[in-house]
């Protein structure tokens, strides 16, 4: 018995014949190249869309987990020194207060907490938790407060609760507390 082999024949491409009969030219032949190269890299190209879309949900959450780290990012709080509380009002101070039972007792008789303008008991617009004298002209020009920061150094505004407690803290420290009238009504002392 025989056995025959027959490899099929395998076109030849570069005299090869089209169709109707003529050879390819030049242009032709460098066009069907390019366009063999075409056919090779759009399957590239689809490649690296499929993988940049698939890729898109991981950026997004990268992206949302970066910027949440700034949300719950920890901030030192600000340390409160003392709190001056009364009656339905009370302030919390990022500073120490010497004479903090005496203030209270002070706040409570003066404003009872309220931060306010007013005429005080001897007719003197007064303002403030506190309640600083203002100077002859209604203005802070000669006031209790404008005296008291030249002496101390403490500036600010007797409307500002925080401002003001720390203005009569000095003040008390240093033997001014008679020059509020509640001091003397109350008869306070700088420990009391």
């Amino acid at each position: 018995m025989t056995v025959t082999i027959r490899r099929p024949r395998l076109a030849i491409r570069c005299g090869s014949v089209r169709p109707d009969g003529h050879k390819p030219n030049l242009r032709e032949k460098a066009e069907g190249q390019k366009q063999r190269r075409d056919e090779r890299s759009t399957p590239i190209i689809e490649k690296l869309l499929y993988l940049l879309f698939l890729s898109l949900p991981f950026v997004t959450l990268i992206q949302t987990v970066l910027a949440r780290a700034d949300e719950y990012t920890v901030t030192r709080p600000i340390a409160l020194e003392t709190f001056i509380s009364g009656p339905r009002w009370g302030y919390a101070l990022p500073f120490a207060v010497k004479n903090k039972a005496t203030i209270e007792k002070l706040i409570q008789c003066e404003s009872r907490g309220m931060n306010v303008s007013r005429p005080d008991s001897d007719g003197i617009m007064s303002d403030g938790i506190l309640q600083f004298h203002r100077g002859p002209t209604d203005t802070l020009a000669g006031s209790t407060w404008k005296d008291f920061s030249q002496a101390s150094g403490i500036t600010g505004s007797p409307k500002n609760p925080a401002d003001a407690i720390r203005m009569t803290d000095w003040a008390i420290s240093h033997g001014l507390g008679p020059r509020w009238t509640c001091w003397r009504l109350q008869k306070l002392s700088p420990g009391s």
